[in-house]
């Protein structure tokens, strides 16, 4: 099935949409001061740098998690310790699947914002383990705020498989 997909002349537009929305990403949150590996990305991933703030990749992930938005912690180059990453890697080709466009990046890069001051907030009252800061991401009420924002947006664009829906939307 993968296979007659990436041989189909469609799958062309769709890897070009998935790379413009990784680099629209990439771009938005740099122009929040955010720092990227490499400066941006010039595939699918963008590879987020938190060590700036003092945060870590494991903190931003539970808190997303929370918030109905997937990311993975990642180490980047430079983290002393591998058991608490410094940075998230952010995918674009499922959103993507799922008809988000350039424009709604930018909307997604805006709800990261929140989750990393969410994220910081939280590391504030809790301290640095990361025990602690899930045990307060409970009394964080700004998570279930941004939840709700999320799974609003996120209603918008139906799911690869759902009736009535191919596998990507280019």
């Amino acid at each position: 099935m993968a296979l007659r997909e990436a041989a189909a002349p469609s799958f062309g537009t769709y890897i070009a949409a998935v790379k413009t929305n990784a680099r629209t990403l990439a771009a938005a949150l740099t122009s929040k001061g955010y720092t990227l590996v490499s400066g941006g990305t010039d595939n699918h991933l963008v590879l987020w740098d938190l060590r700036p703030l003092g945060l870590t990749g494991s903190k931003l992930e539970k808190l997303c998690d929370a918030c109905a938005i997937t990311l993975n912690k990642n180490a980047v180059h430079g983290d002393k310790n591998a058991a608490a990453p410094g940075g998230v890697r952010l995918g674009t080709p499922a959103l993507t699947s799922r008809g988000f466009a350039e424009d709604d990046f930018e909307q997604v890069a805006e709800m990261l914002h929140e989750a990393v001051q969410l994220s910081l907030a939280v590391q504030q009252r809790s301290g640095p383990k990361l025990v602690a800061f899930v045990e307060e991401l409970a009394s964080e009420p700004g998570v279930a705020v941004l939840r709700e924002r999320v799974q609003a947006f996120a209603r918008r664009f139906p799911m690869p498989g759902e009736e009535g829906t191919e596998s990507f939307r280019p």
